[in-house]
């Protein structure tokens, strides 16, 4: 893959993250929409990307069973999440495809980049903390580095 379209597809994402988080229950079916056509027109891999949405959703939905925090005050995950993690997983997989990251990265990447998502997530209104940040986010740090540390292993594994 170039650079350009990498480059270009990664603004893409952060688009995609920016309207999900933003507008929310608002947009939940473009947003579902959105992220069946990026796994549709993902090449090859989708088994990979519906592990690693599946594993992020588990990873969601433990810290919604922790208490951790909530959506709208609902203790589900809400479409426009589910959709999120989608998007967010056909787009790790073409990041790892083309940067192949070590895990020495990978651990500290998930550590820091997990919960500063959430953190944004919180401030826009996504979510809300249900017990202190000195608590929540050091979990979400956890977390997301072995989420990331285990999708090195699921993207290193052949169809």
């Amino acid at each position: 893959m170039n650079r350009w379209r990498f480059w270009l597809l990664t603004l893409g994402f952060d688009a995609f993250w920016a309207l999900a988080v933003g507008l929310r229950e608002r947009a939940e079916l473009v947003l579902l929409a959105i992220a069946l056509l990026a796994l549709l027109c993902s090449s090859g891999g989708r088994w990979q990307v519906v592990s690693l949405m599946v594993l992020g959703v588990a990873l969601d939905s433990l810290w919604l069973a922790l208490d951790l925090f909530q959506f709208n005050g609902s203790h589900w995950l809400p479409l426009w999440m589910l959709a999120l993690w989608l998007g967010f997983a056909c787009w790790w997989r073409l990041l790892m495809v083309t940067l192949n990251l070590p895990l020495r990265w990978l651990i500290p990447l998930g550590a820091v980049g997990g919960p500063f998502s959430y953190f944004i997530g919180e401030r826009l209104g996504a979510m809300a903390l249900l017990h202190t940040p000195s608590l929540v986010y050091p979990l979400l740090a956890c977390g997301w580095a072995i989420y990331l540390a285990i999708t090195r292993w699921i993207l290193a594994a052949k169809t």
